[in-house]
């Protein structure tokens, strides 16, 4: 199970995937879906490494795509 996000950096435009895989059989909080992002740890670009999850609402712009699986 996880989840995983096509994500497009606002700063420099890179797109990448990022995925939020499970553990102990739990699924994670939902990072794309509006309900929760995580922001205590930081999910930063690969191409300008700027941190992309400050805030809920700056990630959640940025996601143009959300996959789950089991």
């Amino acid at each position: 199970m996880g989840t995983a996000y096509k994500i497009r950096c606002k700063h420099c435009g890179a797109q990448f995937e990022h995925s939020a895989d499970t553990s102990y059989g739990m699924l994670p909080p939902c990072i794309g879906c509006g309900e929760y992002v995580e922001t205590e740890t930081a999910i930063r670009c690969p191409a300008c490494l700027r941190r992309l999850n400050n805030t809920q609402k700056e990630f959640n712009e940025q996601v143009e795509v959300t996959y789950t699986w089991d």
